[in-house]
């Protein structure tokens, strides 16, 4: 009896000590994710229609455009 106890008891501690161990492996060998990317919002170009993200548009009088070469053409 004593020595199925302490077998018992054996399990016991061997089965939490890798139930432990694998969580910690687990935790480590995940990457850390990088914070997602925040969307550009895209405009149209008034002249040929593509879309570009806004900061990369150019202003001009009339909308936006995607050169200044199109600004020129549209509002020449």
């Amino acid at each position: 009896m004593k020595f199925l106890l302490v077998a018992v008891v054996i399990l016991i501690l061997a089965w939490r000590w890798r139930t432990a161990r694998s969580t910690t492996l687990n935790q480590r060998a995940q990457p850390k994710t990088p914070p997602p990317a925040t969307a550009l919002s895209m405009v149209v170009c008034r002249h040929c229609g593509v879309h570009i993200p806004a900061p990369d548009a150019v202003r001009g009088a009339q909308g936006v455009y995607c050169s200044n070469a199109h600004r020129q053409l549209a509002e020449a």
